[in-house]
């Protein structure tokens, strides 16, 4: 582009420019003008200076026959409290007074001209009042009503209106004054005097109700003691309807004179004194039933505060006052059987502390004669230590609850002696001494000194346990031998092979070596007892005795795998006074006892030394060990070290007393240690030395069976008893099951899950983890791999068979088992 060109396109434009900006400026002029005239306008409609309002095409009459007036009328709207609003016949404002202005927030200036819908939306109660108004506006010119007025910025307010037509003098509409009243303040109040009416109307009918349905009789009498009400129940004592009573005394209901004189006396004192009265009388109702009443008399009163009536409410108390009747009489007995039966008597004031006890009540402290000032805390201080703050929270807890009290606890004479005490007791509140005094807690009870009975239970309670376990235990021990033989007598049933029937006769054997071992084991406990076991003393040398006790022990001993050291005096270093048979029995129930309680694969040392003038024989395993409170219980009769029967190793609980008994016999003594649960024990005998040697015979050892498997229906066969698992596989090889053996639970888990039979039979008793656990671990095996679970117990009581069952076990056989009887159901299991 040349510069030429550039000057000339610059010239253009400017003068475009120009002639934009004077053309708003005329604009502006024009706008400016205009806007006055409306404000002129608007301040002429304000002043009441014309009486039409054109706009367009438009003529707005504001009110052509009464132009003169225009000045008074502007001066009467204006001070109007309601709002006043104009509409034209298309519904348009073309006039709103200053209160209007204030209760729709807008102003006039902003509304003239604008449709009515702009400024409110008017909401009618319903339907048929909307058109009931405008029915009137139509034939009457006017219409007055209540509706809801929601203005533009969403407010509502209820309003009453009052609407005019607007006509010109030739009668023409021109359109509508509206006169609106606000009366939100007022429909609120009718909304609160509504609820209140209907919440009144709602306690009148549910009085109603109650009054009607009540067992109660309620009257009400006025002050010449006339019924002004009586509730439809009297019918049901009295036989008379209610309605009778309206107007009439009691007397002319026929009440008894001495009753009615009583009655009329309070119920004109209620009249009186303005207080709320009370009584209890007797009638005679229908059919001659005698009944009791309670009447609880209110004053009812006028506006001037004189009482005007008088509201009674008779409640029947005939039982209570029966139960009331009983339990006096029952009272009157309770203290007579506290006297004879020596039991005590106490009572405390809950706020106070003051108390009252009987003379028997000391004595279960210990004292002869009454202690003075007796309280809480000299009896907490009576009380064992250990029992002290369980017996105070005990009755501080019933004293702020108010419950029973129920304790028995151990208390400390003052010489010291220990003795347990027995104390009931029951809250009750005290009638009041005068009206101002209130009402106060007290607790009534007995004491009786119990000691006596806990000892009697604690004995008996002991001798029932041990006598139940000792049975339970011994109907267990005789089982276990029985299986093996039962089974070895099976085998040599169904097999002809003399190899096998010579195993099973040994079998037999050694099973029946134990059950005479046991019955043994009885008979000595029993004749020890009546002093009727004689010692055949010879001089015995401790060792062989030892080694003897070993060999008869040995079978027990490798069952569980333990490792056995034993260290020895040199033949002939310890010779005893001593009955050979007895003391090797001594030292092998020692040994067997080791070997029960100690877990598979345990440690078992056997010494025997000297230490003075004393042979020294010391068993130690590293078993399950002894608590504290067991150590000095080992030794009675029929007592075990675990009580648990999953986990019970067999045994009577005999074999250790026998061992002391023995042991002093011989004038010597036996005592066990232990560092506690599962650090072992260590049981030591000592016996006074002679010098004269001498030797002993020996015993001699058992023997163990081995089974194979063959093809078929896979069996596992686990218990803890060497003989009955192997008798019991061969059983089941001879008949061509293919069986694996175990001895413990684990090994019983394990097998499940790698040889996957289909039938297991697991014994109950077995260390390390017993059969329970054993079968719950074999349950939670995948779906696939659980066999067919059956329990071989010792223990055949129906709590037994339901812990089994509640393990998992799908059978459960008592030992001996029955061969055929197993090998039916066997056969008759379904496959999974």
């Amino acid at each position: 582009m040349s510069k030429d060109q550039f000057e000339r396109d610059t010239a253009t434009g400017g003068d475009a420019a120009d002639d934009e900006l004077a053309r708003l400026r005329r604009a502006n002029v024009e706008l400016e003008t205009r806007l006055g005239e409306a404000e002129d306008t608007l301040a002429a409609i304000r002043n009441g200076d014309v009486d039409a309002l054109i706009v367009g095409e438009d003529i707005y009459t504001l009110d052509s026959a009464q132009a003169a007036t225009n000045a008074m009328r502007k001066d009467v709207l204006a001070q109007m409290q309601d709002a006043v609003l104009a509409f034209d016949v298309d519904d348009h404002v073309i006039y709103m007074n200053p209160a209007a202005e204030s209760q729709y927030g807008c102003s006039a200036t902003e509304m003239l001209g604008r449709e009515r819908g702009e400024l409110f939306r008017e909401r009618w109660p319903d339907a048929e009042r909307a058109m009931h108004a405008r029915e009137s506006l139509r034939s009457t010119g006017s219409y007055r009503a209540e509706s809801v007025h929601v203005r533009r910025d969403g407010h509502e307010m209820h309003v009453e209106c009052t609407v005019s037509l607007l006509e010109d003098g030739a009668r023409e509409p021109l359109g509508t004054m509206s006169v609106i009243r606000n009366i939100d303040e007022r429909a609120q109040s009718q909304a609160t005097l509504a609820l209140a009416a209907a919440a009144l109307a709602q306690r009148e009918r549910q009085f109603a109700t109650l009054v009607e349905n009540s067992p109660d009789i309620f009257s009400r009498f006025d002050r010449d003691l006339r019924h002004l009400y009586v509730s439809p129940v009297v019918e049901r004592y009295t036989g008379v309807p209610a309605a009778a009573y309206l107007g009439r005394s009691a007397a002319e209901m026929g009440m008894m004179p001495d009753v009615q004189s009583e009655w009329e006396r309070a119920v004109r004192r209620v009249f009186e004194t303005g207080a709320v009265g009370a009584i209890k009388f007797r009638f005679s109702g229908v059919g001659g039933q005698a009944w009791m009443f309670s009447s609880r008399l209110i004053p009812e009163f006028a506006d001037d505060g004189e009482v005007e009536s008088v509201l009674s409410i008779a409640s029947n108390i005939t039982e209570q006052e029966m139960i009331d009747a009983a339990l006096r009489e029952s009272k009157a007995r309770l203290e007579f059987t506290l006297a004879a039966a020596h039991v005590g008597e106490w009572e405390i004031d809950v706020d106070s502390g003051e108390s009252r006890h009987s003379d028997l009540y000391d004595r279960c402290f210990g004292y002869a004669a009454p202690v003075p000032g007796w309280n809480l805390e000299t009896l907490y201080a009576h009380l064992h230590a250990d029992d002290r703050e369980r017996v105070r929270a005990l009755v501080t807890r019933a004293f702020a609850t108010r419950t029973d009290l129920a304790f028995e606890a151990r208390v400390v004479w003052p010489d010291a002696s220990e003795h347990w005490i027995d104390v009931h007791g029951s809250p009750y509140v005290s009638a009041r001494a005068s009206e101002r005094e209130s009402p106060r807690l007290r607790f009534l009870g007995i004491i009786a000194d119990i000691t006596l009975r806990k000892h009697t239970e604690a004995t008996l309670h002991d001798a029932d346990l041990r006598k139940d376990e000792f049975l339970a235990t011994l109907a267990h021990e005789l089982r276990n031998p029985l299986a093996p033989i039962r089974n070895a007598v099976q085998i040599m049933q169904l097999s002809r092979d003399e190899t096998m029937h010579g195993k099973a006769r040994k079998i037999i054997e050694r099973q029946l070596r134990q059950m005479v071992h046991l019955v043994d084991d009885l008979l000595d406990v029993s004749r020890i007892s009546q002093g009727k076991v004689e010692l055949r003393r010879e001089q015995v040398d401790v060792a062989d005795a030892v080694s003897a006790a070993i060999e008869t022990s040995r079978p027990l001993i490798d069952a569980g795998r333990h490792h056995l050291t034993t260290r020895l005096a040199p033949p002939r270093a310890l010779m005893v006074d001593a009955d050979t048979t007895r003391l090797s029995q001594i030292v092998a129930n020692l040994l067997n006892n080791a070997a029960k309680y100690t877990p598979e694969g345990g440690h078992i040392q056997v010494l025997a030394e000297r230490d003075g003038d004393d042979a020294v024989i010391s068993v130690q395993d590293s078993g399950i060990g002894l608590s504290a409170d067991m150590l000095p219980r080992v030794f009675d009769l029929f007592t075990q070290a675990d009580r648990s029967r999953e986990r019970a190793q067999g045994g009577l609980g005999i074999g250790l007393a026998l061992v002391k008994r023995l042991v002093e016999m011989h004038g010597g003594a036996v005592h066990a240690t232990s560092d506690g649960p599962d650090r072992g024990c260590r049981f030591v005998v000592r016996l006074p030395l002679i010098r004269v040697p001498a030797r002993a015979p020996r015993l001699d050892a058992g023997h163990e069976l081995i089974a194979q498997d063959t093809d078929g229906l896979r069996v596992l066969v686990v218990d803890d008893n060497v003989d009955s698992a192997e008798s019991l596989s061969q059983v089941m090889q001879i008949l061509g099951y293919p069986v694996a053996v175990g001895h413990d639970g684990v090994e019983a888990v394990e097998m499940a899950t790698n040889w996957r039979p289909a039938v297991a039979l697991l014994d109950i008793g077995m260390p390390r983890m017993n059969g329970l656990e054993a079968a719950r671990a074999i349950r939670a095996l995948p779906e696939g791999d659980r066999p067919w679970l059956i329990a071989l117990s010792g223990w055949g009581q129906s709590e037994d068979r339901r812990k089994s069952r509640e393990a998992g076990f799908d059978h459960h056989f008592v030992k001996p088992v029955d061969v055929e009887a197993l090998i039916e159901l066997i056969r008759k299991l379904p496959k999974r």
